[in-house]
């Protein structure tokens, strides 16, 4: 009996990380000089050491091995640590885009690919403590405070139907999110709506949105001057107001849609989009899709708190952006695992449960381990998924002084244009979204 639930056990383990990543990614790759590890394996080990527990990258490294020893003996795995992360450098610009374009969500998720009939992608940031050697300052620099340790910057795009990440860009703790999300601009779907807190909305941002048939709802702050009365109007019930710095004069306005509500501190907040006529994209559908934005805020929870990634341990630049990049792939390939039985089942993937599925993927290790029969592991990914409980006031945490606690943005500023800025965009004419 043992033996049957061990079988079982590592056929299924077999069966998702084929799932995951079938033989057929790793063809055609470029072998530069001499490695004894092969692609295959090479990520197996990297994405199932983070799912081990452990203190040390070594020894969910050792841990990790055993495992897939146990699951492939016919595999050569060879047995050092510097060594595996020697080929993780040599082949991770190879295999990032093939592993990415693997895990991304598709329109195979029906009812999750759109949110309230939007293909909605939303944006942020977040940084992760690196150790703080010598190395490590001299590559990563140290942002923020002066006592701040290097740092690691994560800006990640996510698809807000799944909750699956879809991009995501690394860079020292000095890096732009700004930049960063330029950079991921380009692989957007067509026409996907892009949501984000204050601190992404620029003229240029704005520009290349309208530019390329991508709607956005973003939040905005005290940091943009809006104008009213540029002279536009748009067929809908819309406030438009006209961003327009004065460092981009020399360049058409763009023409913009505010919605204005109370955030839950009571304080004045406004929302900018470029869908200007309200009946395609109404103020309730506006503020629900940036509300839905909260959940990259969850994903960053998941990964740093729950999962406990919130500190490298990697000793120098190349080798601290590796870690952190195999952490985020074993997160993501475990969520979307569960994602494919979650919506299998009729059930939002959502509903994904980061300590759930960290519990239930340990356990099931273990099985394939010692070949104790149990629950497979599609019933235990099933079972990964948020409680119920709604809650009935408003949630009290205690004010901890090592806890960043940021001031809410202010509302923009706003004012009437001037009969001269009337004349000058008249001539230069404006940047307005066209939709299909």
């Amino acid at each position: 009996m043992a033996q049957q639930g061990r079988k079982a056990a590592r056929s299924q383990f077999i069966d998702a990380m084929n799932e995951l990543f079938p033989p057929h990614l790793f063809r055609n790759l470029e072998s530069h000089g001499h490695t004894e590890w092969k692609p295959r394996r090479l990520v197996w080990i990297s994405v199932i050491m983070n799912w081990m527990p452990g203190k040390t990258l070594t020894e969910r490294f050792s841990a990790a091995r055993r495992l897939v020893k146990s699951v492939q003996p016919r595999w050569t795995l060879p047995g050092t640590y510097s060594g595996f992360v020697a080929a993780q450098l040599k082949w991770g610009s190879q295999l990032q885009l093939r592993l990415q374009n693997a895990l991304r969500p598709d329109d195979s998720f029906a009812d999750s690919w759109r949110i309230l009939g939007w293909l909605v992608f939303a944006v942020d940031g977040t940084r992760v403590e690196c150790p703080r050697t010598t190395a490590n300052e001299a590559g990563l620099g140290c942002a923020g405070k002066e006592k701040t340790c290097p740092q690691v910057f994560q800006t990640t795009l996510q698809h807000v139907g799944t909750g699956l990440p879809w991009d995501l860009r690394l860079g020292p703790g000095t890096d732009s999110e700004r930049t960063h999300l330029r950079e991921m601009l380009e692989g957007l779907p067509p026409q996907s709506l892009l949501t984000a807190d204050a601190g992404f909305m620029s003229y240029d941002l704005a520009a290349w949105l309208c530019a390329h048939g991508h709607p956005f709802v973003m939040r905005v702050g005290g940091n943009i001057t809006l104008l009213e009365g540029l002279g536009w109007e748009v067929a809908g019930n819309a406030e438009l107001v006209s961003l327009w710095p004065q460092n981009k004069r020399h360049l058409r306005p763009v023409i913009l849609r505010a919605v204005k509500f109370s955030s839950e501190g009571g304080l004045p907040a406004v929302l900018l989009t470029n869908v200007l006529d309200s009946e395609k994209l109404t103020e309730a559908t506006a503020r629900e899709i940036y509300s839905l934005r909260w959940g990259i805020e969850l994903y960053y929870r998941t990964l740093k708190q729950t999962w406990g990634f919130n500190l490298l341990q990697s000793r120098r630049l190349e080798t601290t952006l590796n870690e952190q990049w195999w952490r985020v792939i074993s997160l993501w390939s475990l969520q979307k695992l569960t994602a494919v039985r979650l919506q299998a089942r009729g059930r939002s993937p959502r509903h994904f449960s980061g300590a759930g599925v960290r519990r239930e993927i340990r356990e099931f290790l273990d099985e394939v381990m010692q070949g104790h029969p149990g629950r497979s592991l599609d019933e235990r990914l099933a079972r990964a998924v948020k409680d119920n409980f709604t809650r009935k006031g408003p949630k009290q945490t205690r004010r901890w002084p090592r806890k960043k606690h940021e001031t809410p943005p202010q509302p923009p500023v706003q004012r009437t244009a001037k009969a001269r800025e009337v004349q000058k965009a008249k001539r230069l004419g404006a940047i307005i979204l066209l939709l299909s």
